[in-house]
């Protein structure tokens, strides 16, 4: 994401080997961990003797457990933990709020760890029972809760330094947001719609939703309730927001934007009169988890709520795919930092599933280290801005890349190549640059 440092942080490092399949050894392992006391969100001491074998019973814990370089002692979670995409390949143990005992214990966890939402009250006292270990800690959804979550998992873990480069980069990217809302002239005035099969809320204050909204340079306009209320016709035109946001699960779970405004009432507001419902690639954990991905939800939002801010190449392309493995690997190689300077710059983006279809252990290859990340990403890069019809024009010549080697231009049937690569969809705008989507991953040279 825009923003980002340009140096190795073990987080995002660690998150990309999982979905890269490259595996480091930079963590001490589990069972040379020496005990660890310390305090959990009730203010008791808890001491973690073994922590190889680890349920996580929230989404939150899950996701920092992972950024954390940890993925791999979890055996079981909860089913809101659906990132990264492994979390879902675990055991499913039950949903944190409506636990039973049996499930979890089934797994033979050595810790377990859950954050303050976990209930019934007779399961905690279960599974405080059993003899297992368990470290309840905060879900306070406020930036500096967010800090206190991450740094106390990796306290805990032996993970202090990672969990402290998280930390430090969640308030970097707030503190991005918080200068680029300074430039903007207006407030939007933003409702959050909760919706599932059978379920419509807005949200009021003391909510995710709510802090969310602020924190991105937005007005929350439900202000005389709080947590969330069943929504109806007359409480959102009363309400007539600039603004609807919600998660693309929720659209999702209504059959699409189509079925989402159905809601009563939400048709006739300015929001969707003016085409501003806000949720693609705005799955709920990421937008209202409170992860290690919190810098990210707030700069996106930001920009999604304020359309006159310039948008760099960088932020453009995370905010039309997501987090695919472009956007991953633009960070850790440091090259969003690259991309998101003046320019101009004309990006070649492969798809993720360009990048999914090389053949086995070149992709492992290409992204064995940031450096080697850095310059696969240069390779896809022109310095300058060029067109299509600019590229039309270049039929049968070569163009160097930003890292120097060349990269071959060719026309046939009207489809523009770049070394026999096509390009599916052509002139993206962005305010340094321009992107074309292409359908293969360009690999460079390698050194002789």
């Amino acid at each position: 994401m825009c923003g980002k440092r340009a140096v190795f942080r073990v987080a995002l490092w660690m998150a990309a080997a999982v979905l890269f399949g490259v595996m480091p050894s930079i963590l001490p392992a589990a069972q040379e961990a020496e005990p660890v006391t310390v305090t959990d969100a009730y203010g008791d001491e808890v001491v973690i003797n073994d922590p190889s074998r680890i349920v996580s019973l929230s989404g939150r814990t899950t996701e920092i457990l992972y950024a954390l370089g940890l993925g791999d002692r979890l055996i079981g979670v909860d089913v809101s933990s659906i990132y990264p995409a492994e979390a879902a390949e675990l055991p499913q143990v039950g949903y944190i709020r409506f636990l039973e005992a049996e499930p979890v214990l089934a797994v033979e966890p050595t810790l377990i760890i859950a954050t303050t939402d976990i209930g019934p009250v007779e399961v905690v006292e279960q599974l405080r029972q059993s003899g297992v270990t368990l470290l309840i800690v905060p879900a306070e959804d406020t930036l500096e809760g967010a800090v206190v979550t991450i740094e106390l998992l990796a306290q805990a873990l032996g993970a202090d330094e990672a969990g402290a480069d998280i930390a430090a980069e969640l308030l970097a990217d707030a503190a991005q947001a918080q200068a680029l809302v300074e430039t903007v002239e207006t407030t939007p005035r933003v409702m959050f719609v909760y919706a599932r099969e059978g379920i419509l809320a807005v949200a009021g204050t003391d909510t995710g939703a709510d802090e969310i909204i602020r924190l991105a340079g937005g007005e929350n306009v439900v202000t005389e309730f709080e947590s969330y209320q069943p929504i109806t016709a007359e409480l959102v035109a009363a309400y007539a927001p600039d603004i609807i946001l919600t998660t693309s699960l929720g659209v999702e779970s209504l059959g699409g934007l189509e079925g989402f405004l159905q809601i009563p009432g939400l048709a006739q507001t300015p929001a969707a009169q003016n085409n501003r419902i806000i949720y693609e690639n705005l799955d709920d954990l990421y937008l209202l988890g409170f992860t290690p991905r919190l810098g990210d939800a707030i700069l996106d939002l930001t920009y999604l709520l304020h359309e006159s801010l310039p948008r760099p190449i960088p932020v453009v392309w995370r905010l039309r795919a997501g987090e695919d493995i472009l956007t991953q690997a633009m960070t850790i190689g440091g090259m969003d930092m690259t991309l998101s300077g003046e320019g101009p710059f004309t990006i070649f983006a492969p798809t993720a599933e360009a990048f999914e279809a090389l053949p086995e252990g070149l992709l492992e290859g290409l992204f064995s280290s940031p450096i080697s990340v850095q310059a696969v990403i240069a390779f896809h890069v022109l310095p300058g801005r060029y067109t299509s019809e600019d590229l039309a024009a270049l039929d049968g010549q070569s163009v160097n890349s930003l890292l120097g080697q060349p990269l071959n231009v060719t026309v046939a049937d009207g489809v523009i190549y770049i070394n026999e690569i096509p390009v599916l969809e052509a002139d993206i705008e962005a305010s340094n640059g321009i992107i074309h989507v292409v359908g293969g991953a360009l690999i460079p040279q390698r050194p002789e």
